[in-house]
């Protein structure tokens, strides 16, 4: 079973248990759906949305954006996983957004030095603009 799959639709959405992902004009958004991102659900989320960029054929310059806005704990696996999420959209030429961290997540961003990997974007508007 393949958990994302293109229709001739503009907006396409997967079943998965961590990651909602939908595809917009100008790009995909991957909504992490578990309170915790550890050990476990990290690779599962990661493999997902590498398929969900490969799959896509964005043109160049599109947008991926990461929505955390359901997420209130990260371990170091999420953010080896925020890390290689970048790189991958890197590799799709796709722009990196991200958007719906909670304060903590996004100080603990900071500490780490992830938030310069993503543009942070906070509000809705911005978002619809982003991804059309």
């Amino acid at each position: 079973m393949t958990p994302y799959s293109l229709s001739a639709s503009n907006r396409e959405t997967n079943l998965s248990q961590f990651v909602a992902i939908e595809r917009f004009p100008k790009g995909l958004l991957a909504r992490v759906v578990c309170p915790t991102v550890g050990q476990r659900e990290a690779p599962i989320i990661a493999a997902e949305i590498a398929e969900a960029l490969e799959q896509a054929n964005l043109p160049k310059g599109s947008s991926f954006v990461l929505d955390m806005s359901g997420v209130t704990m990260l371990t170091s696996m999420g953010l080896g996983m925020c890390i290689d999420l970048r790189k991958r959209s890197e590799g799709a030429k796709c722009r990196a957004y991200l958007t719906g961290t909670s304060r903590s997540l996004l100080d603990l961003f900071r500490m780490m030095k992830i938030d310069r990997l993503y543009t942070v974007v906070h509000g809705r508007d911005e978002l619809g603009a982003i991804l059309g």
